[in-house]
């Protein structure tokens, strides 16, 4: 792989994932680092060899976004770079991290699962507290609304 070469896969991954500023940074810096290592006498092959593949590279930089900055990438993006088929696992991301397979599976249900449970204890809560009222609050009510009718008349 050539400097150009390098270049070039760096910037078709980082394309569209961060912002051009950053893009143009880091094109900037790989760009300088290896013509500045290049002059110490090191071959460009060296170079190149010891920085690594441009995009764990791009996947680094992506990651070290701030929070909301990040695009997301497309499923295709991630499998073509990770050689992983489409459609032949489980997925699930939770505060940015993804769990896969089985792991992602039981992680699904777990959430689900504590979610029917925040929702029945909701329940049960408003239930116990109607149950514990009702035989105070009934007959106040009855007395409210007699006390209406025979001042009506």
């Amino acid at each position: 792989m050539t400097r150009q070469e390098f270049i070039t896969e760096l910037r078709q991954a980082l394309q569209g994932q961060v912002d051009q500023a950053t893009l143009q940074d880091n094109l900037n810096y790989y760009e300088t680092y290896i013509m500045q290592e290049s002059r110490k006498g090191r071959t460009e092959q060296e170079v190149l060899d010891e920085l690594g593949n441009p995009r764990l590279i791009a996947k680094t930089i992506i990651n070290s976004q701030p929070e909301e900055a990040p695009k997301r990438r497309s499923q295709e993006s991630y499998n073509e770079d990770y050689g992983q088929q489409q459609g032949s696992d489980f997925d699930f991301r939770v505060n940015g991290r993804s769990y896969s397979g089985w792991k992602g599976i039981v992680l699904a249900i777990t959430a689900v699962i504590a979610l029917i449970v925040i929702v029945v204890g909701i329940i049960a809560l408003v239930a116990g507290t109607i149950s514990l009222l009702a035989p105070v609050l009934i007959p106040i009510l009855l007395i409210l609304l007699a006390l209406r009718l025979i001042s009506r008349r």
